[in-house]
């Protein structure tokens, strides 16, 4: 007997590859990606007055008034913009400031 005399020898562990395959695609590609999306909901659903932002564009400013679906950001003194909550990318906190202090 040859290796390749039964071609249906091999069935049963082809066939239980694809649920193995499935579940590696759900734990590394799916499902981090549904959590951060999870994530980024529950940030742009929290913003309120005063909190600093930055935009996908890289807008930075603070949220001046938070409306249903937009937010009025106030980018330098007394000038504003109004930009949907989607653009939110991410909130600025005393932990991550907006901008990386240069090394001296």
């Amino acid at each position: 007997m040859h290796l390749y005399d039964s071609p249906a020898s091999g069935l049963p562990s082809g066939i239980m590859m694809i649920p193995i395959m499935v579940a590696i695609f759900y734990f590394v590609l799916w499902r981090p990606q549904q959590q951060e999306a999870k994530a980024q909901q529950t940030l742009i659903a929290g913003l309120q007055r005063g909190d600093l932002v930055v935009t996908s564009g890289g807008i930075h400013g603070k949220v001046h008034e938070a409306r249903a679906d937009t937010l009025v950001l106030e980018v330098s003194p007394n000038s504003y913009i109004t930009v949907d909550r989607d653009t939110v990318k991410r909130k600025v906190t005393a932990d991550a400031p907006a901008v990386a202090k240069a090394d001296k």
